[in-house]
């Protein structure tokens, strides 16, 4: 599976897309509970905030051991991760239920977002490749913020898609390993031979 991370600058609603998996990021999750902590005065975040950890904890240690995509889904979902997520699913029901549970502000903005993107926040259960949050795309869309601030305007929205496209191509290269400037030539290369089968066909980088 091939991450794409500037496909947020889409307008195309998720749902409209066809065999997507929707993953939403806990880093997220996790900001507004720690916001909620350590700004809101909330104690109640803390429970959200260390069962998070523990779920980051899990994955630092998969990462360690180099396990396959297929045994790190299986460790998602065994008994230890389902633990968390009951843990978490139990008090996030119980406060969003009280009537007398006085969320303030940060408080209910955490416990609405995990509330409404529960499945999406923990869909990254479903395969090994998947990663619990998308700092790699946050990281990876950085040279695009850079290029807006810089170019001030991209002159049409579909510009703007064009730059989406090329910046995923060069940080998708860059997150594999592979020479941007190599696969563009061969790319192009491709298309002026005649190939239009961009979906089924692979360029060998060898």
């Amino acid at each position: 599976s091939t991450l794409f991370p500037y496909t947020t600058l889409f307008r195309s609603s998720y749902k409209e897309l066809a065999n997507v998996t929707h993953l939403c990021c806990m880093a997220h999750a996790r900001a507004k509970f720690k916001e909620a902590l350590e700004q809101g005065r909330d104690e109640r975040a803390r429970l959200f905030v260390d069962s998070i950890g523990l779920l980051y904890g899990y994955e630092a240690e998969y990462r360690r051991s180099g396990l396959s995509p297929d045994e790190i889904r299986r460790r998602r979902n065994d008994s230890r991760t389902a633990d968390v997520m009951i843990r978490m699913s139990t008090e996030l029901n119980r406060l969003l239920n009280n009537p007398r549970s006085h969320l303030g502000d940060m408080m209910q903005k955490a416990l609405n977002y995990l509330h409404n993107y529960w499945h999406q926040l923990f869909a990254y259960r479903q395969d090994g490749r998947y990663t619990i949050d998308n700092n790699i795309a946050e990281r990876n869309i950085r040279p695009t913020t850079v290029e807006r601030k810089n170019s001030l305007f991209y002159g049409s929205g579909m510009m703007a898609e064009v730059s989406a496209v090329y910046h995923t191509f060069i940080s998708t290269c860059s997150m594999l390993g592979v020479s941007a400037q190599k696969y563009f030539k061969m790319f192009f290369s491709a298309i002026i031979e005649g190939r239009r089968d961009y979906a089924r066909s692979t360029l060998s980088l060898a």
